[in-house]
Parts: C-alpha cells; structure tokens; sequence
C-alpha cells in the first residue's frame, strides 16, 4: 500500500480526503473566480437581448390589448369583425408570454418549491441548487431544439395562417429565441451556483454534485433513448415512477417546468417512443403559447398592475376605513373589504398582500394592534381574490378541464363574498373578546363615508364594464381583459394618475408575471398528454368506484389531500399537477365540474397561507420585517376556521356556488 502524501491527511469537509489532496484553497480561489467571471460576463451579454425581447414583448402587449378592444367595439357596435383578429392574437401572445423568461431567471423568479432547500446543509443544498439548474438547463437545450425543428417544417411547408395568410415560422422563431435565452440564464446561474459549490471546499458537496450530474445525465438519456433502461417495467410501473420522478424533482427545488418537461418526455419516451415524445414536445409547447385564449392572463395581471400603480387601491382601503373603522377590529375588517374589492380586479392574492401590506399595516401598527392578528388578517383576506372574478386560478382551471371559465367565475362570486363576511365576522369576534387586540378606530362622519365611496367609482367602473361584459355574453373573458386594460388606462390618464415610467413598469412586470406564469403552463400541456396516454388517471377513477366510497368520502379524501399538496406547494402549480389527476375521478362521481372547481381553487389557496410553505405569509413577513414569521403562521391558524366553515357550507349547499352559474 503507498502511504498517502505528506499533508494529505485531514480531517473530512476541511478540502481533503484521506490518500488524496484535493485542490487548496489558492486553487479553488481561482476556480471560483473564473466560474464567477464566465457567469458575470454571460449574464451582461445578455442585457441587450433580453432588453430587445422586452421591448418586443411590451409591443406586442400593446398591440394584443389595442386588437381586442377595437375588434370588441366593431363587433358590437357595427358587426364589423376584425379580419384574422384572432389568429393575430394567437401570434402576439406568442411573443408577450415568453419574452421574459430570461429576465425572471436571471432574477431567479421561476415558480420552484424550495421547502427542502431551506433546511438542506450547505454541502447538500448548494450541489443540489446547482444540480436542479443542470436538469433545467438540459430541459431547455433539449426545448430549444425541438423549437427550432418545428421552424424548419414551418417554413418548408409553407404553412401560414387561414385568414391573413401570415407564415408562422418568424413568430415560432421568437420563442425558440426567447427559450434560448432562457437556457443562457440557466446556465450563467448553474455557473454561480458551481463555483458556490466549489467554494464551501467540502469533499461531500463534491460528492452530492457528482451524484446530480450522473442522474442528469441518467434521466436525459432515457428522455432520448427509452432503449436505455435496464430492466422491464410494467406499462403502469413506467408510468407512475415517471410522475413521482415529477414530484420528487419539485420538491428537490428544481423549476416546477423543468420537472414536468423532463417527467413529460421521459415518461413518453418510455410508454411510446422517444421520436414521438420529441415531437409532442415541440409540438405543444408552441400550441399552448399560441392559443389565444391565454392573452387572458397578461391582460388581467396588465389590468391589475395598473389599478393598483395609480393609487385605486389606496382610496378602496381608504373607503372602507371610513364605513367599518371605529367597529372591535374595523381596520383589519377594512383591510379584508379592500382586499376583496382590489383582488376582483388583479386577480392574484400577492398583488393583494403586497398592496394592502403596505397601506394598511402602518395605519393598525399606529393604534396598537397586535401584529399577529394584523399580518394575518391580510395574508388571509388575499385570498379572496381567487374566489371574486377575475380569477387567475379559475382561468387555470377551465383551461385545463374546458369548463367554462365564464361560469366558474359566476361561481366563486357568493363563495368569495361569504368568505369576507366570515373572515370579519371572525375579526370582529376575537376584537370584542380581547378589545386589546383590535382597537377600534375613529368614527367618521356620514360625509365623509359618502365623500370617500365616490372615490371608489374607478374600480366599481372596471368591475362592471368586465363582469358586465362577460355576463351579457357580448365578450369572451379575454376580451373582457382587454376592456379591462384599457378602461384602466383611460380613467388612470384622464385622472393623472397614471406617470409614463408607472406605466412602462407595469409593461415590464406584466411580461415578468406572465413569462413565470405561462412557462409552466407551456410543459404542462406536455405532461397532461402524458397522464393520459398513461391511463393512469382512468385507472385511479376505476379503483375509488371499486371502492363504492361514498360523495362526501371521496370529496374529504381529496380535499384531505389539497391541504398536504397545499402545506409544500404553490397554488398554481398544485393545480396543474392535480386537477389531470383528480377531475377525472370527481366526475367519475357524479360531481358537477364547475363545483368542483371552485372546490379545489379554495383548497390550493388555502395552503398559501398554509405552513411551512404559505408564500403569501412570505410576502408579508417581507413588508413587515419585525414580525417573526413563526408569529404570523400562529396568527393565520384562527383564521382556519373560517376556511373550514366555508368548505362545509359549499359540500353541503352546492347551490352556494351553482345558483348563479345556472342563470346562464
């Protein structure tokens, strides 16, 4: 046996092993170095481009509301239809959804579940971020390629679009550029997130990287080669290993996308061929991105940024200060009143947080409240806004059953309101219990109640020219966004509340959202075809009607489920992943779709605010900074009830939510 070198005996995680030296510090220095330098300069030269697909974006943005609103008013007003209105549309939605992933990876903003990340020790969570940017970026490659073959038939068939005759090939060009892009954020990112790893000089961070990149390059190649594996599973096996490959990945912190790309083509690969799962990747990828319908979403977060950039949300705040401020509680009531009213528009319960966070937690910080209760309170009344129309997750929802998006709106409409009644009524109860919790606030007189309600008419305005529109049938809910944009900026430029640089920001957060937003939704067309080529779901709905569980079991089993799925992911992802699993079985049992739906909404934003999770405890702990996170969860846990009581009246009364849909 050769004795090891002098020197090179150590003590284990100090940058040696025993009988081998690895690199010194000096050494690693200079690694690191170079690995922050190539990601430094990378990222830089990708300022102009994604600069250049910014502006493309914002244009394109500008050109989707302005081709809606003039195709709604001709239409309307003298049944003059747009020529191949919505096929360019399609197109412009295109360049607005994906014009930003770049920039929101650089930002390191993609939706990832980072639960595990956060308790990982450094030499197991630094090999894993970078790892997880590995996996993502071979995803993306592997997407980019696809892309750029679906150009390549584009163009040499000739295939253009059925009214203007416009050759789709430049616009598939743009999101395979954009993807690109993508796929250079991940990798000036992997970069960093290497030379982090080489940096805490431990042997067992090497060795967890290691690991990573053989099981990267492991699922790669069974993604493109289904001949690779080993060992005969069972068509089921293949299929359920693949969707719990998904998860694992989720949870591990890599990009909710990602992991559905990477479980969508392997899984295709494994049960078809990997020709056809190439293929389908191309194929939907560039089919979701173009469906019209999806301009819904920039739209109503476009909508929402601008009502909240010029100062509405404020004086809704404002308002229903002056109505129910001096009652056990009044501010935090009115917090929740104003969050209702401003999640109508936005649609998203961060924008509520973020909006209500910062008006009115210095007003209840100011009369002595007790900042569990303050912080909760508005964490919690957020989530109104996806019961109230216009709703993010009810969009998401009928996308992906094809129920109408129309009716689920009406649906969440008298849910989303009892919900406010409950969560101050519940405020109001614990304000008279315990008067030191809640003090009350100064009364106002009937002017100035009245004086402040007319400040409210823009918001009333948008909601009625939105809901309006769609409950009269003369508008699709997209089109209805579209209205809603402009309506917004009209009365905020007529009013002069609107600066040019606020707008311009609201453009470019717009296109961050939406880019975060769409990219999942982008691969989980991909998955979704995986799940039923699988049969899996067919299956599951055939053993719980083996089961002859009754309704109210099979409805508490899944719900059961949503507040586990609920306490570690998002809410937009858990719908994506679950709904293709369980809707199927919900209408397997005679459950009506549209209550369902309004169901499962509630449910995944039930965990928002759900440890350990709860992004929307996140994002207030953000604004007030000296509330320990651990004491907002405590303040959140009372206001369960008021979830609770409002799920057992929705099971037990379904009219709750079917009245109003049925006068359709």
């Amino acid at each position: 046996m050769i004795p090891p070198a002098r020197g090179s005996i150590c003590a284990f995680g100090k940058g040696y092993i025993v009988g081998q030296a690895l690199p010194n510090a000096a050494t690693n220095t200079r690694v690191v170095g170079i690995l922050d330098a190539f990601s430094t300069r990378l990222k830089g030269a990708l300022v102009w481009p994604d600069r250049v697909a910014i502006y493309l974006g914002a244009a394109a943005l500008v050109v989707l509301m302005g081709l809606t609103v003039c195709d709604v008013i001709l239409r309307n007003l003298f049944s003059i239809v747009v020529p191949g209105g919505m096929e360019m549309t399609g197109l412009m939605t295109i360049l607005v959804t994906l014009s930003a992933l770049s920039v929101v990876e650089i930002a390191r903003n993609h939706v990832q579940v980072d639960l595990l990340l956060r308790v990982m020790p450094d030499f197991v969570r630094l090999p894993t971020l970078a790892g997880g940017l590995l996996l993502a970026l071979g995803v993306m490659v592997i997407t980019t390629v696809r892309m750029f073959v679906q150009v390549r038939y584009l163009q040499s068939n000739h295939i253009v679009t059925g009214v203007l005759g416009l050759p789709e090939w430049p616009f598939v060009v743009a999101a395979a550029v954009f993807v690109l892009l993508f796929a250079l954020a991940l990798l000036a990112n992997f970069l960093s997130a290497l030379g982090a790893v080489v940096k805490v000089q431990d042997w067992r961070a090497v060795l967890v990287f290691a690991i990573w990149v053989a099981l990267v390059a492991v699922l790669l190649y069974l993604s493109l080669s289904a001949s690779g594996l080993p060992f005969e599973l069972s068509r089921n096996m293949r299929g359920i290993l693949s969707i719990s490959l998904c998860f694992i990945l989720i949870f591990l912190g890599v990009h909710v996308a990602a992991s559905m790309a990477l479980t969508a083509v392997m899984g295709m690969s494994l049960l078809i061929t990997p020709n056809a799962s190439l293929t389908s990747l191309g194929t939907t990828t560039i089919d979701v991105v173009s469906d019209q319908t999806w301009s819904v979403v920039p739209l109503f977060t476009w909508m929402g940024l601008i009502v909240v950039a010029s100062g509405f949300a404020e004086q809704l705040y404002r308002s229903a200060y002056r109505w129910i401020g001096h009652l056990p509680g009044g501010l935090a009531s009115a917090s929740t009143v104003a969050c209702a009213g401003l999640s109508s528009i936005v649609g998203d319960t961060l924008s509520g947080v973020y909006s209500m966070g910062s008006i009115a937690l210095p007003q209840m910080r100011s009369y002595g409240y007790d900042m569990k209760l303050a912080t909760a309170s508005i964490a919690c009344a957020a989530t109104i806004g996806v019961m109230i129309p216009p709703s993010l997750a009810f969009i998401v929802y009928g996308m992906i059953t094809e129920v109408s998006i129309g009716k689920l709106f009406l649906a969440g409409v008298i849910p989303g309101l009892l919900f406010a009644l409950l969560l101050i009524g519940l405020i109001t109860v614990r304000a008279i219990l315990n008067p030191s919790l809640a003090p009350r606030g100064e009364k106002s007189s009937w002017k100035e109640r009245v004086e402040s309600s007319f400040g409210t008419w823009p918001v009333l305005a948008l909601i009625l020219l939105v809901l309006g529109g769609i409950y009269s049938g003369l508008v699709t809910p997209n089109e209805a966004a579209g209205m809603g944009v402009f309506g917004a900026l009209l009365i905020s430029i007529l009013m002069r509340r609107l600066t040019l640089a606020a707008f311009w920001q609201s453009i470019v957060q717009t296109l961050r959202l939406t880019a975060a937003i769409i990219v999942i939704f982008m691969f989980a067309a991909a998955f979704s075809r995986f799940i039923a080529i699988s049969g899996l779901t067919q299956q599951l709905a055939d053993l719980v009607i083996a089961m002859q569980l009754g309704k109210y079991q099979i409805v508490i089993a899944i719900l059961l489920f949503y507040v586990v799925i609920g306490m570690f992911m998002n809410a937009l992802p858990a719908l994506v992943l679950t709904v293709p699993l369980f809707f199927p079985i919900a209408m397997s049992a005679g459950f009506d779709p549209v209550w369902f739906g309004v169901l499962v909404v509630i449910m995944v934003e039930l965990g928002v605010v759900t440890p350990p999770i709860g992004v929307n405890v996140f994002a207030i702990a953000a604004i007030a900074r000296d509330v320990p996170m651990y004491d907002i969860f405590r303040g959140v846990l009372p206001f369960w009830i008021a979830y609770l009581v409002l799920i057992a009246f929705i099971v037990v009364f379904p009219q709750i939510c079917l009245f109003l849909p049925s006068l359709m």
